[in-house]
């Protein structure tokens, strides 16, 4: 009470989320209480992460922040600097103490009385080794007493469970080769095919690649407890299987042999083999917890969690690394029979993760309300988890900042100090213990019907490791509690837990499933992929946290625009991508040669066709002149992209993308065409170069009333946007397509200063091409910034007259100069007449060497 200097506030607002409440503060030796007619709060000083005293508001308030283990946030604003200091001094004091004796676990007396006494003995090493086949099931295995003093390995529990075949002399010595002496010892005995997971500590190898005969013999006669015995010896095969899992990330793992530690040397251990878990170090998981935490508070103008921020902290990812190494063990003992060896660097972290998830899922009886409490028990409290360090009962002043209202540079200093300070109480933190809970929620929720307990157990417990109300939680080894005479002077939260049985059940719980041994055989194989985040721990909603993101919202303004329609791929997702420009004949045989490569087979073009198999669902992508299935989808994407950008963000893009296009496309003609031999054939040069079996659809030649029909379109949407997409709102060519044909074919009428006008109901009137942003389009008149030496063979369309309208026949094609011509002077030419040329039949033409692909065809 010494602590204590102001023991009762008056007229303290409390805000706690988005509630506010006016009320009185009091202040005992190991509660914190805010008392008002509507709301009560209690806050256990152990479970206090931090308090910061912060500077006057405008109104003339004294903020203090508070920060609990438990992810309760509350802020107290208080009248008088006076006050908030004061509750600010003791806050400290009370919660930055140096004895695990101060704890409020050795003063807690329960009023009433618990119904229940049995906690402390609520596991028993000896009835629940049993249970498992020990001694009764399998005569494999025995109780050592090496540890009885607890001078064998400080951390290890008083008696392990060792292969009969091992002295205790050859542990002696293998103890040498493991860090603290945690040598591998049985933590569970699976009870159909008695394979076995041990746990143990990281090897001493060195950058000396040392090794231990006596460590090597005893994993493998570990690895040899469920091998069938014959007249002979061993039959060996049905446990090729046995796993060494290192929980920590290869990288981490080789590094440690710098410091003499290290990993298994695989070449000195029979009968197995190594696997990596990949799960980070304490570090990792503490700052990734407080990247969550600041992403819990950062909340925006739509009170919403961002969920960005909560992808950023990786909590999941470390969660899902947990839940697959366990299910690696899983597979490993029930499946493939066979022996699983864990360790990480010391074996009490990720080791009692993986060991105890596992067991979860290959035991029904760790499912129950009372074998989840010896499941804790025996791999947390006896195997050495360090609460106290993990938990930081024992908390530090580096937990509390106090800014001054006076002095901005001592307040950046301490800031400065208190981040960057090497502290060893607050590294050695880590929601470990935390991250095994919620590895049971993830299982809990995908098999809501195996557990006997629900998820208010779960989060009971959470609270209770950081509130020193009981004795199971505050020390970091079975030596420590026996030290401290913990049975006898404190309450075990077993006793408050099955005095409240009923609280903590599950209604949903089906025990019949697992008693039949029918279906899974009572195993479970969570999905490690299906997690999400535990809303309830964290104060929030399961919408809030695994909601849709609010940029998917359909009430995002953003997503009106990234409609189909918008995107240029109609409403019709599938109809949008299937090709109509040709058909396929009986006679092609697409199962035999998917690609096009080895057959010769053309497809005639056909316009308008579709090709749609309505009864599947299935689009039949066809081909033109020989085009192949992936370059002619590679073609109607690469048609909507402009599109695309147009619908979505306005056609400012869209001018950049018709020159990249155009540069792509004409840099390839020039280089893969062959010069034209006869200006009466302008398409023999190309049809050459594409009579082998995969031929270029790409030909600017190719010509039909369908092409023709969507040039008509997209000029339309040239003159009037608008109207252009309510019109059609799925072209099927890009403005690119456009500008292309433009550039190839200058004979074109209704480009350039040609004067007939498609939308105007007659007469003659000039236009100009422009893109939808108001720019000039590439390559047409005066707006295009490319020279027109960069383009053999086509004339600049402001060199030319008036053209006579094309027809618009699909059999007809009209002539285009050939890429090999030269560049024609700028002196004024007379526009080229059109040359219509009749489609020959056919010919089938060796076959010549294959041109690469252009990165966009059309």
């Amino acid at each position: 009470m010494d602590y204590i200097k102001i023991a009762k506030v008056n007229a303290v607002q409390l805000e706690k989320g988005r509630v506010t409440y006016i009320g009185t503060l009091h202040l005992t030796a190991h509660h914190m209480i805010f008392f008002h007619p509507e709301q009560e709060i209690w806050i256990s000083y152990p479970t206090i992460h931090t308090v910061e005293k912060g500077l006057p508001t405008v109104h003339n308030a004294w903020p203090l922040h508070i920060r609990c283990h438990n992810f309760v946030y509350v802020a107290l604003n208080f009248q008088t600097e006076q006050n908030v200091t004061d509750v600010y001094e003791s806050i400290q004091k009370l919660t930055c103490i140096g004895s695990v004796e101060q704890l409020y676990a050795f003063f807690y007396t329960p009023s009433p009385p618990f119904t229940t006494t049995d906690g402390w003995q609520i596991y028993d090493p000896l009835i629940e080794y049993e249970r498992m086949g020990v001694g009764s099931k399998n005569d494999q295995w025995r109780f050592s007493d090496i540890n009885q003093s607890f001078s064998f390995s400080p951390t290890y529990p008083h008696s392990i469970v060792v292969p009969t075949r091992i002295s205790d002399t050859v542990l002696a010595y293998a103890a040498k080769h493991r860090s603290k002496a945690r040598i591998p010892a049985l933590s569970y005995l699976h009870w159909n095919n008695m394979a076995s997971i041990t746990r143990s500590s990281q090897p001493m190898v060195g950058l000396k690649q040392n090794r231990s005969i006596q460590d090597e013999k005893l994993i493998e006669a570990i690895f040899m407890t469920n091998v069938p015995q014959s007249s002979t010896g061993p039959v060996y095969g049905s446990t090729a299987t046995n796993l060494i899992i290192d929980a920590r990330p290869t990288a981490n793992a080789v590094a440690n042999t710098a410091v003499g530690a290290g990993t298994e040397n695989m070449e000195n251990y029979r009968n197995c083999k190594k696997v990596y878990s990949g799960i980070e170090n304490i570090h990792v998981m503490r700052d990734s917890l407080n990247k969550l935490v600041e992403a819990l508070q950062e909340i925006d103008s739509g009170n919403h969690v961002s969920k960005s921020t909560l992808q950023k902290s990786g909590w999941l990812k470390h969660i899902a690394a947990v839940m697959e190494g366990a299910l690696m063990i899983v597979r490993n003992i029930h499946v493939c029979n066979s022996h699983v060896l864990v360790h990480c660097s010391d074996g009490w972290d990720r080791t009692a993760q993986l060991t105890s998830v596992a067991q979860i899922c290959l035991d029904p009886y760790y499912r129950t309300l009372r074998g989840f409490q010896v499941l804790i028990e025996k791999e947390w409290c006896s195997f050495g988890y360090k609460f106290m360090d993990r938990c930081g009962h024992l908390s530090n002043d580096k937990n509390f900042v106090a800014l001054s209202a006076t002095n901005s540079a001592a307040n950046t200093f301490a800031n400065v100090q208190n981040k960057f300070s090497s502290n060893k109480h607050i590294r050695e933190t880590s929601p470990v213990f935390h991250q095994f809970l919620d590895c049971v929620f993830q299982t809990m929720s995908q098999h809501p019907d195996r557990f006997e307990f629900n998820e208010h157990f779960l989060t009971q417990l959470h609270y209770h490791v950081y509130s020193c109300q009981f004795g199971n939680f505050l020390f970091n080894c079975e030596k420590d509690r026996m030290q401290y005479l913990a049975s006898t002077k404190c309450s075990s939260i077993w006793d408050f837990i099955n005095s409240n049985k009923d609280e903590y059940l599950n209604k949903d719980y089906m025990a019949s499933i697992d008693q039949l041994r029918g279906g899974d055989g009572g195993v479970l194989f969570p999905d490690s992929k299906a997690i999400k985040y535990w809303a309830k721990l964290f104060g929030r909603t399961d919408d809030e946290l695994n909601g849709l993101d609010d940029n998917m919202s359909p009430s995002n303004p953003l997503n009106e625009r990234m409609t189909p329609e918008m995107l240029g791929l109609g409403s019709n997702l599938s109809d949008s991508t299937t090709s109509t420009d040709g058909e396929y004949t009986p006679e092609t045989n697409m199962d035999a040669d998917p690609l096009g490569i080895n057959g010769t087979t053309v497809v005639r073009p056909r316009s308008g066709s579709r090709s749609n198999n309505s009864r599947t669902g299935i689009n039949n992508v066809t081909q033109v002149e020989g085009e192949d299935t992936w370059q002619r989808s590679a073609d109607n994407i690469a048609s909507k992209i402009p599109s695309a950008l147009s619908g979505a963000f306005g056609g400012g893009l869209v001018d950049s993308f018709n020159r990249l296009t155009m540069n792509v496309r004409d840099t390839w003609y020039a280089s893969s065409t062959p010069s034209a031999s006869s200006t009466d054939e302008p398409f023999a040069d190309m049809r050459a170069s594409s009579a082998s079996p995969q031929h270029r659809a790409a030909t600017v030649g190719r010509s039909n009333s369908r092409r023709r029909q969507t040039v008509d379109r997209e000029l339309r949407s040239i003159a009037n946007p608008i109207a252009s997409h309510s019109a059609s709102s799925s072209p099927k060519h890009s403005l690119a397509s456009l500008t292309l044909e433009q550039e190839m074919n200058p004979s074109y009428p209704y480009l350039g200063n040609g004067d007939r006008d498609p939308l105007s109901g007659g007469g003659f009137k000039p236009i100009s091409a422009k893109s939808p942003n108001g720019s000039p389009l590439a390559g047409s008149g005066s707006g295009s910034s490319r020279p027109s030496s960069a383009r053999q063979g086509v004339t600049s369309p402001s060199s030319l007259g008036k053209s006579p309208p094309r027809s618009a026949s699909p059999d007809q094609t009209t002539a285009l100069p050939s890429s090999s011509q030269a560049t024609p002077t700028p002196t004024p030419t007379p526009a080229p007449v059109p040359v219509h040329v009749e489609l020959e039949p056919e010919v089938k033409k060796e076959p010549v060497k294959e041109l690469p692909h252009p990165l966009f065809v059309e």
